[in-house]
């Protein structure tokens, strides 16, 4: 069992999980750059890229923040403040988008903006368990960092199904 308060023994996670953030990033920016017309006319699929190249940039520094040989305190207090400027920066701008929408947006939106502040919670919430030694500490920073790859990894899957969808459907117009 790997001590939920030393990020020495995390080592070969983080390496794995940054180099699988690092990888999945560059293939959603191939992936969007090929369909960028199609993705941008959609604000749903626009917003579910942006949001997959969010979640995939902060597992990265997550993983980078946990690789850095350091005292466990300092690297709670930096997952700390990582998740909570996650959580500032998208939550603001979430707001400010539904302010601009009159705060009429789908359901649908608000469930996936809620997970994502939600998975940063626990983050910053393992992170201050790495600091002060108590809860989960490290088990929940990858419980976080597992499950946003997942849910990213969905979300490449609908981008990709959305772009066939397309396709077929022009395909079958011709």
């Amino acid at each position: 069992m790997l001590d939920p308060y030393d990020p020495e023994t995390w080592h070969d996670f983080f390496l794995a999980s940054a180099g699988a953030a690092a990888a999945l990033t560059g293939l959603l920016f191939i992936g969007l750059s090929l369909h960028v017309r199609y993705i941008a006319s959609s604000s749903r699929h626009r917003n579910m890229a942006r949001g997959s190249l969010i979640g995939l940039v902060l597992v990265l520094v997550i993983s980078l923040v946990a690789l850095l040989p350091q005292a466990e305190s300092w690297a709670g207090g930096e997952l700390v403040v990582v998740n909570l400027f996650y959580i500032v920066a998208v939550g603001g701008y979430q707001l400010s988008i539904y302010r601009r929408m009159n705060w009429v947006v789908p359901a649908a939106s608000v469930l996936r903006q809620t997970l994502g502040l939600l998975l940063a919670a626990a983050g910053m919430f393992g992170g201050i368990g790495l600091y002060f030694h108590f809860g989960g500490g490290l088990y929940v920073v990858a419980l976080q960092v597992v499950a946003i790859v997942i849910w990213n990894l969905q979300n490449a899957w609908l981008l990709l199904m959305g772009v066939a969808d397309e396709d077929m459907a022009k395909t079958l117009k011709s």
